[in-house]
């Protein structure tokens, strides 16, 4: 036992150095590994006048697996989890902003659906508070909606900003405060877009129109928005024959812009 002993207390110095590194290396990397968030709570169904459309909703799987990964320096990894909420958080907007709604498997659907909606999620950007030095955690970001006729026409697109926070003092973990201002920002992603659907100028021409199916977009475009169309041609100069001279062609007005941009008010 005591020849035991005393191998185990007089080790070499060399080798208590590589144990105390070890356990240094070890306890950096739990400290500094990814953390994964995923967002929890529920989405509140807006009260609010509901626009006069019904629509089929495209959660392609982009959109539902989407998740936002970013390293902090001297903070580790954080990988966001969005995409399994957003089904939860679709239903229950259109519920509130809508008269009836679906989801769908494509762009296209049949009667009595109007169109369809594809939401995306173009970027996120997430703080922590030692990053900005204040006492709050903060998740941005920016959605793209896509708006299509029965027919699977572009009728045309908008952005969606969306800004969320949650004080540190409120929660005993960086992963919980952000886990809390992601929640947030989806919140207000909702709020948004409830005020301003109707607002955007291709949903509001649309339906002024009547909710109409678009000209398909010409051969070899990349479906965008249908352009306005063209005017026509002048044709070239003849000799005057005292006839008046027949105007050209208007343009059909039936074509609807879209929009690039929301309108946020």
């Amino acid at each position: 036992m005591k020849l035991l002993a005393d191998t185990h207390f007089n080790r070499s110095p060399s080798l208590n150095r590589i144990c105390f590194m070890t356990c240094v290396l070890l306890l950096g990397a739990c400290a500094t590994g990814t953390q994964r968030l995923e967002l929890q709570g529920s989405f509140p169904v807006p009260l609010i006048a509901k626009s006069p459309v019904n629509l089929g909703i495209h959660l392609d799987d982009t959109l539902t697996t989407f998740s936002h990964k970013e390293t902090v320096e001297k903070k580790g990894s954080w990988e966001v989890s969005l995409g399994p909420s957003q089904r939860e958080l679709f239903a229950n907007l259109a519920t509130g902003v809508f008269q009836n709604y679906r989801f769908v498997d494509g762009l296209a659907a049949d009667a009595p659906l109007d169109g369809v909606l594809k939401p995306s999620i173009a970027e996120v950007q997430f703080a922590l508070p030692s990053q900005t030095r204040s006492d709050y955690y903060e998740v941005w970001i920016r959605y793209d909606f896509m708006l299509y006729d029965r027919a699977g026409t572009k009728v045309g697109q908008w952005k969606l900003p969306a800004y969320g926070k949650a004080s540190k003092n409120n929660y005993g973990s960086k992963s919980n405060g952000l886990q809390a201002a992601a929640m947030a920002a989806c919140r207000d992603a909702m709020a948004f877009f409830s005020i301003n659907f109707a607002r955007e100028p291709v949903v509001q021409q649309w339906i002024a129109a009547g909710k109409p199916l678009m000209p398909p977009p010409p051969a070899g475009s990349d479906g965008g928005t249908s352009p306005t169309a063209a005017p026509a041609a002048t044709p070239a100069a003849t000799p005057s024959t005292g006839a008046d001279p027949q105007p050209a062609a208007t343009p059909d007005p039936g074509n609807i812009q879209g929009s690039t941009q929301g309108s946020p008010t």
